[in-house]
Formats: structure tokens, sequence, C-alpha cells
């Protein structure tokens, strides 16, 4: 395997899951129905900063191509999540951050890391821009909108940058089978906190056919 199949891999695998984080429910799940410009524009900023502080974690304690690719991720996160929060009409990052952050913090092999943070985090985050990109469109603010659209395009081009990384700290099969696991399974729980969310306020997160 190298780091292309992975990324490929995991799409394909967690395809039904991702698009579901990217379908119209994502805001009503990580707002709880607050379809408002603050709390839509919030969320993701938590989410954001949430992994600004991850890989800034991990950067201090990696050395190589892996800690290089960490310090810049945070500093893309951090400066990701202050552009979110400048549209967001006063509102803050306080609260936890949604999604995939509580899993990254399980990682705890450099592959791992990786994987969970380079490549499931940023197909997840991505997925929830496109909704918030589609509600500033819809409030008729194009220009907020293309400020989230620089940000989702940034996120898009993670995990593929992530391959070589994955490359250079995978060493034998069995990094490789850890990394793949850590990806998917981040991806995982990603949804099922979306699902959850969903549910517990009485919707149905599978698509209506």
């Amino acid at each position: 395997m190298n780091g292309a199949e992975l990324v490929a891999n995991v799409r394909g695998e967690r395809a039904t899951e991702l698009d579901r984080l990217g379908s119209e429910k994502a805001l009503v799940a990580v707002t709880g129905a607050q379809l408002e410009r603050g709390p839509v524009l919030s969320a993701p900023a938590r989410l954001l900063a949430g992994a600004a502080a991850t890989f800034a974690d991990w950067a201090d304690a990696t050395d190589g191509p892996a800690g290089e690719a960490f310090a810049d991720a945070a500093a893309t996160a951090t400066e990701h999540g202050d552009a979110l929060l400048g549209l967001a009409d006063g509102a803050d990052a306080d609260g936890d951050p949604p999604y995939v952050i509580d899993e990254l913090g399980t990682a705890e092999t450099t592959p791992e890391r990786v994987a969970a943070g380079l490549v499931a985090y940023p197909l997840v985050a991505e997925r929830l821009l496109l909704q918030v990109i589609n509600f500033l469109v819809n409030e008729g603010d194009r220009s907020k909108a293309d400020t989230v659209r620089e940000v989702r395009s940034d996120l898009q081009a993670m995990p593929d940058d992530a391959a070589g990384v994955l490359d250079a700290v995978c060493t034998d099969d069995g990094d490789w089978v850890t990394a793949q696991k850590a990806t998917t399974d981040a991806v995982g729980m990603a949804y099922d906190e979306y699902a959850t969310s969903l549910e517990e306020m009485g919707l149905d997160p599978k698509p209506v056919c």
C-alpha cells in the first residue's frame, strides 16, 4: 500500500458516511437546529480550533516530515478558524468541537496521527463547510461564502498532500493497517456523532429518497 491508495480506500469505504456528513442536515446536527449565522459559523470554527490544538501538540512531540506537516496544519487550522469567526457576527469558538476531534486524541503512533489528523479530519471538515457555503449563498452573502470556499479548498487538498507524509512514516504493513483503521474509525466516529445528534432531535440521518 501507499499513501495515495490509503486515501482512495478511505474515500471509497466511507463514501456513504461522508456523503451524509455533507448533506443538508449537517448544519442541523452541529448547531442543534440553530440555523443562524453565529452558530452556523462557530461550529466549524470550533472544529478547526480543536484540530489546531491537537496538531500543535503533535508537532511538539514529532520530528521529521510528520512534525513539519503537523506544525503547518496547526497554523492553517488556526488561520481558518479565525477567518470563520470573523464572519460570525460576534460569535465565539467556546464549547466542545463537533465530530472528529475527540477521536484524534486516541491516535498514539505517528502513522495513526497522520492518517486520522491529516486525512480523516479534512474529509469530515470539508463536507461540513459545503453546507456552510450553501447557507451563506442562500442568505445572499456571496462574499462570505467565497471566504469559506477558500478554507474548504485548503481542506480538500489536505488528504492528498498527506499521502506523501504517510509514505514517509509508514515503514511496514502493520503501519499501513493501523493508519487506515485510524482514518476509517475517525470518519465513522464523526458520522456516529452526526447521526446521534439528529436522532436525538427526532430526525432520520439517512437521506429521504
